[in-house]
């Protein structure tokens, strides 16, 4: 895990720092220039130190007749078998890195080469022949690639915005800013930015650019890839365990110590369970670490969010250990400012919190995780449930609002509600104007939410592709939490909180062979039973502790807003506050809260959505170069 930066045309020739990205990459940095004789690139490259940590394993990386160059930010889990498949046709290898292998595959394949690749990336693969650099990100996003144009004869990449900022002729927010506060998941999946001037590469797409054209592809389509999978749900839970089991597995290569961010919720104790469990069995591939059981838990002491007693019951079943890592914004190694310029994009939740978890994990000498992201949004983790009105069955409905209501109250009991009883009385009667007037807002979500933005055609793919469009209800909303909102800004966020800290996350849940599975099910294997993620539940017993594989309720990973903005979080926000009229706005709404006697976490998130706007702006024009 890395950072990646260069520029292509005159501005190559010019200071070059990998200062910005030094935070990505502690372990060393190096750079490649082009000779005078050739057009002007520089490419910059600053590592983390995961696979193969020899010289031998350094970037950028030059092919063998000198040709090539790559830049690599990620991980290629399945390195050593490609390796292997490689060697037969008398590939020779310098070193033990994935990091050659991508580099060898991409020369002999090209773009094609990614749909043999099981892990997460972003890089740049120059030509110095053709004059021609290739660009790739791994098919949900999972690792960050920016670029943007400079003057009349010059582009630049970077893992991060902030690496670009100083080429800019001044780094400001986008004049629609507005729009990207307001629908903060709808964007990240667009090579829309917050920031004018710049924009992203898509996830799941590789690029060329040659004489400063750059020409976009999509190499990878969940919806072409989905298996035929059998109909006896038995059978479909035994799939799923073995390709979890692998995923986790596979994500285990490392030549360095590696954890878990434990919350103590099902996703991340799916995680840590099975890799304790392939651990026990004497089931672990090769190059995988032998320092694998730490886990690592943010600790909200007195808090109602915080969740220490449930990460417990995990790491106690195993005897294994716990690591308590206390969240204090006062000490957490960031002030407000700093904290979101790392993160760089605005977002509903104040990142003092992850920012502090993946700290806690580095000081104390492990460099990746492997965590729970992304099993909310394979299926239905925060509700959405009312999607599956439209197909289910009447024996199904009265349980689908039980459920929808056990996330949130921890128990599970049909409702006597008289209210709740006329309306599934209703759907039980497949009364029509109800279930027509379900229909239509189903598909209002899954289309009609993005037509703010000026370009759907990523999006508009999906949505017209024959097989998103055989989906049921549920599934159609699950993709596009998965594909098109929620999960890439998690991405995103997830990159930023533990790359700030030299952390790689590495994410079971986004194993593309358990994602094409996991969508070619059926609502009824995802939701049942009376719970969400049933096949995953199903799937671990005997795993992952009952207590926690049968826990209902449901807290995310937030920062307790409503019980710091009492102390010493408010003091620090007035000092930044000025006499603008945003300030003014921001000021009034921190002084209303205030007042509050017992305020609760929506009352502090409300408050944290007046306040973004103005101190996002202010990270961003205060902190222009890295701190």
């Amino acid at each position: 895990m890395c950072g990646i930066i260069g520029i292509f045309g005159s501005e190559a020739n010019k200071e070059f720092d990998l200062k910005v990205l030094s935070h990505r990459g502690p372990d060393g940095s190096n750079v490649w220039k082009s000779s005078e004789h050739e057009s002007p690139v520089i490419l910059g490259h600053t590592r983390l130190s995961v696979l193969d940590t020899s010289a031998s394993g350094s970037q950028p990386m030059i092919s063998d007749d000198g040709r090539y160059v790559l830049v690599f930010n990620g991980e290629i889990y399945n390195f050593i078998e490609l390796r292997s498949e490689m060697k037969k046709r008398s590939e020779v290898f310098r070193s033990d890195s994935d990091s050659e292998v991508l580099l060898k595959g991409l020369i002999t394949e090209g773009p094609s080469f990614l749909l043999k690749c099981n892990g997460m990336w972003a890089f740049c693969l120059w030509d110095r022949k053709e004059q021609t650099a290739l660009f790739g990100r791994d098919r949900f996003g999972e690792k960050p690639l920016y670029y943007a144009s400079i003057g009349n004869s010059s582009f630049i990449f970077c893992s991060e915005m902030k690496g670009i900022y100083k080429y800019l002729s001044k780094v400001k927010p986008v004049d629609n800013i507005k729009l990207f506060l307001e629908n903060i998941f709808d964007y990240e999946s667009t090579d829309y930015c917050v920031v004018e001037g710049i924009k992203r590469f898509l996830p799941g797409s590789y690029a060329y650019l040659k004489n400063r054209r750059l020409t976009i592809s999509r190499w990878w389509n969940t919806l072409d890839h989905l298996p035929l999978p059998p109909n006896n749900y038995e059978d479909q839970v035994s799939i799923w365990r073995d390709i979890f089991l692998d995923a986790v597995k596979i994500r285990m290569r490392s030549d360095v110590p590696i954890g878990t961010a434990l919350s103590g919720g099902l996703d991340s104790s799916a995680v840590f369970s099975a890799m304790a469990h392939l651990a026990e069995g004497g089931k672990l591939t090769d190059r995988a670490s032998i320092n694998w059981a730490n886990a690592y838990c943010a600790h909200f002491p007195g808090s109602s969010l915080d969740e220490l007693s449930w990460a417990e019951k995990v790491t106690d079943s195993f005897g294994l250990s716990l690591n308590k890592v206390k969240i204090d914004p006062e000490t957490c190694g960031w002030d407000l400012l700093q904290a979101l310029f790392s993160v760089e994009d605005p977002y509903m939740t104040l990142p003092f919190p992850m920012l502090a978890t993946y700290k806690g994990i580095s000081n104390s000498g492990v460099k990746v995780t492997l965590d729970g992201h992304g099993c909310d949004e394979l299926f239905s983790g925060y509700g959405h449930l009312n999607a599956a009105y439209e197909t289910a069955t009447p024996s199904q409905l009265a349980e689908l609002k039980a459920i929808q209501n056990s996330i949130y109250s921890g128990e599970y009991r049909e409702s006597n509600n008289p209210k709740t009883q006329h309306v599934i009385e209703k759907l039980k009667t497949k009364s029509r104007p109800i279930r027509m007037f379900l229909k239509n807002k189903i598909l209002q979500r899954s289309a009609g939410r993005f037509l703010n933005w000026p370009d759907n055609s990523f999006r508009n793919d999906d949505l017209l592709n024959e097989s998103f469009r055989r989906f049921d209800p549920l599934t159609k909303e699950l993709y596009i939490l998965y594909h098109h909102s929620v999960l890439p800004t998690l991405l995103r966020n997830y990159d930023r909180y533990s790359m700030a800290s030299g952390v790689e996350i590495r994410m079971p849940f986004t194993d593309y062979r358990l994602v094409t599975f996991t969508f070619s099910l059926p609502w009824t294997s995802k939701v049942g039973g009376g719970y969400t993620k049933r096949i995953l539940r199903d799937s671990l017993k005997g795993i992952i502790p009952d207590e926690v594989r049968l826990r209902r309720s449901k807290i995310g990973w937030n920062a307790p807003l409503h019980e710091w903005l009492k102390g010493f979080l408010s003091r620090e926000i007035e000092i930044l506050l000025d006499d603008s009229q945003a300030a003014v706005c921001a000021k009034n709404a921190l002084k209303k809260f205030k007042n509050i006697a017992s305020p609760t976490f929506n009352d502090g998130q409300k408050l944290w959505k007046i306040l973004l706007p103005y101190l996002w702006s202010c990270s961003l024009t205060r902190c222009e170069r890295p701190h």
